[in-house]
C-alpha cells in the first residue's frame, strides 16, 4: 500500500503544480478544475492512511 500512497501523492503534486501554472498564466478555471481532481487523489491517499491499510512492518 505504500506504493500506491506514493503513486497518488505523485499525482496529486504534478497535478496541483500544473494547475498553479495554469491558474496563474490566466487561464483560472481551467486551472482551478486541474487543481480539484488532484486534491481528489490526495483525498484518496488520506483515507487510506487514516484507515491504516497500509502494511505493518
Amino acid at each position: 500500500m505504500r506504493l500506491l500512497r506514493n503513486i497518488l501523492n505523485t499525482i496529486f503534486i504534478i497535478g496541483a503544480l500544473i494547475g498553479m501554472a495554469l491558474f496563474y498564466m490566466g487561464h483560472k478555471e481551467t486551472g482551478t478544475y486541474i487543481i480539484i481532481a488532484a486534491m481528489a487523489f490526495k483525498f484518496v491517499e488520506v483515507v487510506v492512511r487514516l484507515l491504516k491499510l497500509e502494511e505493518k512492518n
